[in-house]
C-alpha cells in the first residue's frame, strides 16, 4: 500500500481531516483519540512520543476498542440480599444464550465458573455474596459489576453502536430483571434448550413483567435477532383440521 492510500484510509477510519504539513517534512498528521500520529515521506507512522506504529495495528486496535464499548445501566443495590443477588446471576446464566443473541453480546455475562461457585456456598446476606465474589473472582462475572462501596449494581453487557430505542429496551429489560430477582425466593441457574428461541424468550420477558403497550417496542427489539416464531410454541401456526379428518 502506498503512502497516499494509507493516509486516506487512516483519515476515513478515524473520521477526521488529514493535515498535510508541506516542506520540509512533507508529512501528514492525523488526530486520533490517543493523540496525533504522523506519516512521514517514507510512509512510517509515529506517535507524538516518537513511537513507531504499524498501519494494521492502528486499524485493528481501534476497531476492537469500538467493538467492546459497553453501555452501562446503574441501579441501586437497595432491597437486595445475598440470596437475591444470586437469584439475579442465576436468572441471567439460565437464559444467557438467548440474552447474548438478543443483544449481540460477544462475551459471557456470567461465567460458568462463577455460576458453579456462587451456588456451592450458603449465601443469605450481601456480605456473604461479597465474600463469595472475592473468592471466585469478579472477572468471571464480566457483565455485572457489584459495587458494595457505592451500593450499586452496574449492568454492562450491551455492546457496540446501538439506537436510542435499543438502549431503552436494554434499560427496561435490566430494570425488570433486577426487580424480579428481589421478589423470587429462589432462581435456578439451569439452562433449558429450545428449538424456538423467540417463543421461549417472549414467554420469559412476559414473566419478568414486560407486558402491555409500554413495552411493545422493547419486546420487538429484544426478539428480532432470535430464531423461531414468538406466537406459537411449535415454531409455526398449526394447520386447521378439515371437517371429517381425525385430529
Amino acid at each position: 500500500m502506498d503512502r497516499k492510500e494509507m493516509v486516506k484510509q487512516l483519515g476515513q477510519h478515524f473520521g477526521v481531516k488529514v493535515q498535510y504539513m508541506g516542506a520540509p517534512s512533507f508529512a501528514y498528521q492525523i488526530q486520533t483519540p490517543r493523540g496525533i500520529i504522523t506519516i512521514d515521506r517514507e510512509g512510517r507512522i509515529t506517535t507524538e512520543s516518537g513511537k513507531e506504529e504499524e498501519f494494521d495495528t492502528l486499524i485493528n486496535e481501534t476497531m476492537e476498542e469500538k467493538e467492546h464499548i459497553a453501555y452501562e445501566v446503574v441501579v441501586p443495590l437497595e432491597g437486595h440480599t445475598g440470596r437475591t443477588l444470586r437469584n439475579l446471576t442465576n436468572m441471567i446464566y439460565s437464559k444467557q444464550h438467548l440474552i447474548k443473541k438478543s443483544l449481540g453480546t460477544t462475551f459471557d455475562i456470567v461465567g460458568a465458573d462463577f455460576s458453579i461457585g456462587i451456588n456451592e456456598v450458603p449465601i443469605e446476606t450481601c456480605e456473604d455474596f461479597k465474600s463469595a465474589l472475592e473468592d471466585i473472582g469478579e472477572k468471571s462475572c464480566e457483565g455485572i459489576e457489584f459495587d458494595f462501596y457505592k451500593n450499586t449494581l452496574i449492568f454492562k453487557f450491551l455492546e457496540g453502536e446501538v439506537t436510542p430505542e435499543k438502549l431503552e429496551a436494554y434499560t427496561q429489560f435490566v430494570a425488570l430483571l433486577n426487580q424480579q430477582a428481589k421478589e423470587l425466593k429462589r432462581a435456578s441457574a439451569k439452562a433449558k434448550t429450545t428449538d424456538n428461541e423467540k417463543y421461549a424468550f417472549r414467554v420469559w420477558l412476559l414473566r419478568l413483567g414486560m407486558i402491555g403497550d409500554e413495552y411493545k417496542m422493547a419486546r420487538k427489539i429484544l426478539l428480532e435477532n432470535l430464531d423461531g416464531n414468538s406466537a406459537f410454541r411449535s415454531g409455526s401456526k398449526p394447520e386447521k383440521v378439515k371437517d371429517g379428518e381425525a385430529e
